[in-house]
């Protein structure tokens, strides 16, 4: 039988109380369903946010100093905060007997295969020992801003696709996806979304504390979905969430998966062209991806541009005729190559299907208002 693996993550918001001090109980019942799932052999990786905020209550408690919310300012809280937050992971775990391996990444640890690949080779070895948990975050105190993760629930993400995980767990301060405002009386859980169904609109609410909010939870759940994964989103508070979420309850919303692809493919899905390569497809094969009615290839002839320079194996943007990127692959030979061939029949594959990513168009947000 098959190892099930499960990456859980948890945001600032759900872990930490407005004055940045941990919940009381929150982790050490997290802790306890991860310690007693690991015993059943399942893989488990952490996902946890909090750095930041970990930070602030250190500097408010031993300076008396409130930061503010500039990125050197975020950088210095998160290297405070960041020890804090993993000592308290340490010694909960500790009290199971498992020890916890600390990651710390940035968007540019995943821009090459070779990176990617070693990231996956030191999870899998990790995981291969039974008393080992990682618990990663975004290494916030070095990150500059344009190599950011849009927040920790795209780093779940990555890591899901990485391993190929059978379920990725995100747990929040709400009870699931809502059709609109969480406080609304009227506003309804949705319990199931099925992305290749019609598209339901949700809640655009964002957390106080958080980078994110439900519309980039959806983003990276519906991403998981075309790579085969599974995305469960879910009240952090909800009795034994991890547990029952793993042995398949109902709880919160649950983003059913497709197909699953390659780990090629689940690279490529979480990546982005490190040299600005793009190229602009024609409207007929535009229509021809979108209805998704057959398997394609990129052709030349169906490319109308090709900005920036690339090489053979080189990621490539793909950009639709309204200019939006709409996927993802890997070219088969450079940009000095392609230009000559743009628009013309019988020429060589230039992204092949088994190397290409598409875009799921985006479930559409309510805009609503915080209370």
């Amino acid at each position: 039988m098959k190892t099930k693996t499960i990456i859980i993550k948890v945001g600032t918001q759900s872990i930490l109380s407005q004055t940045g001090m941990i919940r009381d109980g929150v982790l050490p019942s997290i802790v306890k369903q991860i310690a007693e799932l690991q015993k059943t052999g399942a893989h488990l990786v952490l996902v946890s946010s909090g750095a930041v905020g970990s930070g602030r209550r250190v500097s408010r408690e031993l300076f008396g100093r409130e930061y503010g919310n500039s990125i050197a300012e975020k950088q210095l809280l998160a290297s405070l905060g960041q020890h804090e937050l993993l000592h308290t992971y340490s010694t909960l775990f500790k009290k199971y007997d498992i020890l916890s391996a600390q990651l710390l990444l940035t968007k540019q640890d995943f821009h090459t295969r070779q990176h990617y690949l070693n990231i996956a080779r030191l999870l899998r070895e990790v995981l291969d020992h039974k008393n080992i948990i990682p618990i990663i975050n975004e290494n916030d105190s070095v990150a500059i801003e344009e190599l950011m993760f849009t927040d920790n629930d795209e780093l779940a993400g990555l890591i899901a696709a990485q391993l190929g995980a059978d379920k990725l767990i995100i747990l929040t301060s709400v009870k699931g996806v809502y059709d609109g405002h969480p406080d609304d009386p009227n506003s309804k859980i949705i319990p199931i979304i099925n992305p290749e169904e019609k598209h339901h609109q949700v809640s655009a609410i964002k957390t106080a504390h958080g980078r994110g909010g439900m519309v980039s939870k959806l983003s990276t759940a519906q991403k998981m979905s075309t790579l085969g994964i599974c995305t469960h989103i879910a009240h952090i508070d909800e009795p034994d969430v991890i547990v029952r979420i793993a042995n398949g309850e109902p709880l919160g919303t649950t983003i059913l998966p497709v197909k699953k692809k390659s780990s090629k493919k689940r690279w490529i899905a979480f990546s982005c062209s490190k040299n600005n390569g793009r190229i602009q497809i024609n409207p007929c094969l535009e229509q021809i991806i979108e209805r998704k009615e057959k398997i394609t290839s990129i052709l030349p002839v169906g490319i109308e541009k090709c900005t920036g320079e690339f090489e053979k194996g080189d990621l490539v943007d793909i950009i639709g005729q309204n200019g939006n990127k709409i996927g993802v692959g890997i070219a088969k030979y450079g940009s000095n190559k392609l230009h000559p061939l743009l628009g013309l029949k019988n020429k060589p594959v230039f992204i092949h299907y088994d190397h290409l990513y598409i875009d799921t168009k985006p479930i559409k947000p309510i805009q609503t208002k915080a209370s």
